[in-house]
């Protein structure tokens, strides 16, 4: 197996280089920073008054013959100049047998011996033997082909195999910042890591780069999609095994149901557990004001201390030596002509770059970025790097909106405010439906169908990932791409009509209620988007297949008078005409619709009670509608009470199993006896009894004590089926293990101001 040394820049190959000789030789290399090296990247003494010199080139775009002109015709002379007594040289590039000693040849009497020459294969050689040297060097050992493997093979399914795919794709363009350091320090510790920040900032890439070194290490990685249910059956399932759980912009996705659904606690739920098992891992981020919301709101993040896994990224916390090696790192994997090139380098302009304050990672990805840049004449570009900088926010006005046209906006519109994710089948759906609303017109005879559109759009506005063998979804190429359509045409309400109107998705109805919660939309135009979606469904034929959607819709403002009788149809079709036929998944939804139009409502078969709840596990809000429904409508049928019941035990039993893990269960256990050698222990089990009892009575009061008793909740059952032999057990065997992180070289350094020229110097 060899190693991918492309992933590497020049700067980094002559980091790794001056690595291996040290090993080598067992000796300590001298390096020297970045810039006009003279024909020399290290130095050392194999005696006394014996001085060799290292020199490594990089060369894989030029390859074999590149690498020999600049040998000949710059290098030799460097190297008669320094005359060493003896020269190493380092190269990424395959050297057969007859390159070396024509390598050797030009640089007599210098390279004494032809094994004084490195190429590729010797490199590879030697890094295998030599795992802690590949380690320390972050960026080789995660891109290495043994790693990639194991992150792909340890992905969960198809969407986590998909991200990993995505993460192998960027990742050469990752610098190792003292955050990266921080974050995996943190992770370790406390096992939940929350990364804000504002948008551009790095939260994702960084996210992705500490997954990958997790998984890499043995985790199983487990991407969550919307729900953190997805990764609690998963946890269940696996109890015992090693995996890192990653939720991307956890609350842009789930911050309706967060705060408006009281979904909050199964995120503080499911992190709590993370907390207490050394085997799991969770990764997850957010932009800061969406934290700030969900904490401000939810009394279940405030009393779960979820701010205390937060990992705030900023941009003052990166040094100008960061930000050089960022930009740096983009230029040299950009492919920009050097005609675009020279106009960063005139007049050392990378330093107002780095130096701007709106500096980050995200603007220098799109500056840098050739086929964005190859419409822009290369007279122009500083121009272009100046207006990005400056109106961050403008970003892609000019694409999206001089270099696209209706189609191509159309599937980017659709792919938006559907929370930034959808489906191949249902984005061709729901673009046939709005080239139809919008009434498209073609101005030429270019083929403007569903896969000629989505060809032009990929890789520049969308992402196309295949998630399985018979499914593939589209996501935004960059998250600002969100921000820039929001802001430019949210207020165009026709518009957003005619998507709402084209997707008809829960997904989009997530995304304008969290556009509700941020308050980033008016309540005449939630009132306007909702009165003109319901008359869309009504002319039309609603169908069956679409209730979790209609409830969703009514539930936006369940006060809307305009579409008050259109909400009661709906709910009495569904509890009274199809009682047995409609399936019901949005029950907090449902559930709250009812009691809030009780007076208006007339239970006639309480059968769809039964029918709503078969096969679901219930949560805690949902138990609480519940029940609040069968007191409202005087619901006393015996096989609904009965159903109610055992859901309302399983919730509270595994609740019960959840909180019991807060017991400090060693203050009830005592060394007894010693016999043969083996410590036998006594428990104190009216005492566990005792707080299981305490711990109940805090979750069953959550719930209304009256329909409690007259469901006939039996109290005393649920405490004593926890069983306490097995917490004693698993207090008694601990559990974790821990990795040595220290030895990821710190790329920070020292640094004085020259170091940002001599980073960006040519050689």
């Amino acid at each position: 197996m060899g190693y991918d040394f492309s992933k590497l820049n020049d700067r980094e190959f002559e980091k790794l280089g001056g690595d291996i000789i040290s090993e080598h030789f067992g000796v300590r290399v001298e390096t020297f920073k970045a810039g006009k090296d003279g024909g020399i990247d290290g130095r050392f003494w194999l005696k006394e008054d014996e001085k060799v010199i290292i020199q490594c080139k990089h060369y894989l775009k030029t390859g074999y013959r590149g690498l020999i002109r600049k040998l000949k015709n710059e290098e030799i002379a460097k190297v008669k100049k320094l005359n060493p007594d003896k020269y190493v040289f380092v190269t990424s590039v395959e050297l057969s047998a007859e390159n070396k000693k024509e390598i050797r040849k030009i640089f007599s009497p210098y390279i004494k011996r032809e094994d004084d020459m490195w190429g590729k294969e010797d490199l590879d050689i030697f890094l295998l033997k030599n795992k802690k040297l590949v380690e320390r060097n972050y960026k080789l050992w995660i891109t290495s082909a043994l790693v990639f493997d194991i992150l792909f093979n340890n992905a969960i399914k198809g969407r986590s195999r998909s991200h990993m795919k995505e993460i192998e794709e960027y990742i050469h363009k990752y610098v190792v910042t003292e955050n990266h350091k921080q974050g995996l320090g943190l992770l370790k510790k406390k096992n939940v890591l929350i990364i804000t920040g504002e948008p551009g900032i790095g939260k994702s890439t960084l996210a992705n780069n500490l997954a990958a070194f997790y998984v890499a290490k043995g985790y199983e990685f487990c991407c969550i999609e919307e729900s953190i249910s997805e990764a609690e059956s998963i946890f269940r399932e696996n109890e015992k095994r090693k995996i890192l759980f990653y939720f991307d912009d956890f609350l842009g996705s789930s911050l309706h149901d967060a705060v408006s659904n009281k979904k909050d606690s199964h995120v503080v739920k499911f992190i709590s557990r993370v907390k207490r098992d050394k085997t799991k891992k969770f990764i997850l981020t957010s932009r800061t004001n969406f934290l700030n919301i969900a904490c401000r709101q939810s009394h279940q993040f405030q009393n779960g201390n979820i701010r205390e896994n937060e990992f705030l990224l900023k941009i003052e916390d990166l040094t100008e030596i960061d930000k050089a090696r960022i930009l740096y790192n983009h230029i040299y994997y950009s492919d920009l002509e050097s005609s675009y090139v020279d106009k960063i380098y005139k007049e050392k302009r990378y330093r107002k770059i780095i130096k701007h304050q709106n500096f980050n990672p995200r603007i220098i990805e799109f500056i840098t970025d050739s086929k964005r840049v190859g419409s822009i004449k290369s007279a122009q570009y500083w121009d272009y790097i100046q207006k990005s900088l400056n109106y961050p926010k403008d970003i892609w006005a000019d694409y999206f909106q001089n270099q696209t046209d209706g189609f191509v906006r159309g599937l980017v519109f659709l792919t938006v405010f559907n929370g930034g994710r959808i489906s191949e089948k249902q984005l061709q759906k729901s673009y046939s439906c709005f080239k139809e609303i919008e009434k498209l017109q073609l101005n030429n005879h270019a083929d403007k169908s569903f896969n000629a559109v989505m060809k032009l759009a990929t890789k520049s506005l969308l992402n196309r990932s295949q998630i399985s063998e018979d499914k593939c979804e589209y996501t935004l190429f960059n998250p600002s791409i969100a921000d820039f359509v929001f802001e430019e045409y949210i207020n165009e309400t026709k518009l957003i009509i005619s998507i709402f109107k084209s997707l008809q998705t829960e997904e989009s109805l997530k995304y304008l209620k969290n556009l509700i919660i941020n308050e980033k939309i008016s309540e005449e135009d939630i009132i306007e988007i909702q009165t003109d979606l319901f008359e869309y469904l009504f002319n039309d034929k609603l169908d069956d297949s679409k209730w979790d959607y209609i409830i969703l819709l009514a539930d936006l403002n369940s006060s809307n008078k305009k579409v008050e009788n259109n909400i009661i149809e709906i709910l009495d079709k569904i509890i009274n005409s199809n009682a047995n036929k409609v399936c019901i998944n949005r029950l907090w939804e449902f559930f709250h619709l009812l009691i809030f139009y009780s007076n208006k409502l007339k239970i006639e078969d309480d059968e769809f009670i039964l029918n709503a709840i078969e096969n679901k596990q219930l949560d805690e809000y949902e138990i609480e509608v519940l029940l609040e429904v069968i007191q409202e409508f005087k619901v006393e049928g015996e096989n609904i009470l009965s159903e109610v019941k055992e859901r309302v035990e399983i919730y509270l039993q595994d609740q019960l199993e959840d909180q019991k893990e807060h017991i400090k269960i060693e203050k009830y256990i005592r060394p007894a006896s010693d016999y043969d050698g083996e410590i036998e222990y006594m428990t104190d089990e009216s005492g566990i009894k005792e707080e299981l009892d305490l711990i109940f009575e805090t979750i069953s009061s959550n719930f209304n004590e009256e329909i409690l008793k007259k469901l006939h909740i039996d109290r005393f059952d649920i405490v004593q089926s926890i069983d306490i032999d097995e917490m004693k057990d698993k207090y008694l065997e601990g559990s974790g293990e821990d990795y040595a992180y220290d030895n990821i070289r710190d790329y920070r350094g020292n640094f004085s101001g020259d170091d940002i020229d001599a980073i960006f110097e040519r050689s």
